[in-house]
């Protein structure tokens, strides 16, 4: 690990011990400040949040988890800029994902993948008009073992990691105490994302169909569903939205614990959005629209708009604010914010002209929003970019950089 100094303030950081301690937090103490100390915690632990060794803190404790070619994996504390290896270089690394808190960093070894699972301690729980924030030291929990190629589906505090094999591991945040021995495994028949909701299990099956099945996998009657070439799937405010080529279906979950399913088709002959994305706990989510630009799906109110563009997009997250904006990646190099209606608010000038002039840097191109800032990295500059997505106005940049992966916790 590189503990030297640089214009970033760059400290590597050992990981802390694989234990965590289980407790139960407290009720919701008021924010004290804006920055993210340590707050008193009352004694109640009405509220049952489960928060280890980590400290609640008065405002999110916001990083970027960024990894190399090499498979090292760093965290950016965007407060203090400070870069910490949670991960270390490994040249057996297939693939990184990350759920808003856990990294999960999947090493492929002849026909079986391991898939080290990190814990950043980094996290925010929505609770009703406000939300519970932690902070503690990254450590390792464990690892997980498969065969086949693993992907991961995350939202609301839990992740599923899927071995193509025919494994999937359940994995609730509250549970990462306990260590990953006795986390849940059922075997299934998938041909792409798995959710975790509601109790349930949401399966892209090979039928081209979404399947609801029991916490066991067993199948529920009439859960079963048309979906052609299921390609992502995403958890928001209102419940799971599974991206199909006819639109997507959406499930949400009814009093008495069962499972609802709506389908949400697009136009007749309008091109299909792939790739789904937008903020945790947020209705809203976005994805590029073929040529045409981007759709924004609505998820409360079940409805897709399409926002023309007059240059071809490659990115599309969907803020998820009250003004319904889009924050967009085009074919130049340029990151747009887009209103409800497609019109431009604001642009940058063309930052990544040379990552997506190049097929082999495009796909390594990654874009994320939280509640300020849209970030972007730049394969071609070595560098990640922080844009105010009020105004487009880059505020930041982080360089000396390798970033073949880009996420977000806290």
């Amino acid at each position: 690990m590189d503990s030297s100094p640089s214009r970033h303030g760059r400290r590597a950081v050992p990981l802390a011990a694989l234990a965590l301690a289980l407790l139960l937090l407290p009720a919701c103490a008021a924010p004290t400040s804006a920055s993210p100390d340590a707050v008193p915690s009352p004694a109640s632990d009405d509220h049952g949040i489960r928060a280890g060794a980590a400290a609640e803190v008065a405002s999110p404790a916001r990083a970027l988890v960024i990894a190399d070619d090499e498979g090292e994996v760093t965290l950016l504390d965007l407060e203090s800029e400070e870069r910490a290896v949670i991960s270390p270089t490994a040249s057996d690394v297939e693939r990184i994902d990350a759920d808003g808190r856990l990294v999960y960093v999947a090493h492929h070894e002849g026909d079986r993948v391991s898939v080290d699972v990190v814990d950043t301690a980094r996290w925010t729980v929505p609770h009703g008009d406000h939300t519970h924030s932690f902070l503690g030291e990254p450590h390792l929990v464990g690892t997980i073992d498969g065969a086949g190629e693993a992907r991961v589906t995350a939202g609301a505090q839990r992740a599923t990691v899927q071995f193509s094999g025919g494994e999937v591991v359940d994995l609730p945040h509250d549970d990462l105490a306990e260590g990953l021995d006795g986390a849940s495994r059922v075997t299934i028949a998938a041909a792409g994302p798995v959710v975790s909701f509601a109790a349930h299990l949401l399966v892209a099956s090979p039928a081209d169909t979404v399947e609801i099945l029991d916490a066991e996998g067993a199948p529920v009657d009439g859960g079963t569903t048309p979906c052609t070439a299921a390609s992502d799937a995403d958890i928001t405010r209102v419940g799971a939205v599974f991206t199909c080529a006819e639109g997507a279906l959406l499930f949400t979950r009814e009093v008495g614990g069962a499972i609802a399913t709506e389908s949400l088709p697009l136009p007749a002959g309008a091109p299909a959005a792939v790739d789904l994305s937008g903020r945790a706990d947020r209705p809203d989510l976005a994805g590029v629209a073929g040529e045409q630009g981007a759709w924004l799906l609505d998820v409360r109110a079940r409805q897709w708009t399409l926002l023309s563009s007059d240059v071809p997009l490659l990115r599309a997250v969907a803020v998820g604010d009250d003004d319904s904006r889009t924050v967009v990646l085009d074919a130049d190099g340029r990151v747009r914010v887009l209103a409800a209606d497609g019109t431009v608010l604001a642009r940058t000038e063309p930052l990544l002209a040379a990552s997506v002039a190049d097929p082999a840097l495009r796909d390594r191109v990654h874009l994320i929003v939280d509640a300020e800032h849209a970030y972007v990295s730049d394969p071609a500059a070595g560098a990640v970019h922080e844009i105010d997505h009020a105004d487009g106005i880059v505020t930041r940049t982080f360089t000396d950089l390798d970033p073949r992966f880009l996420s977000q916790v806290g």
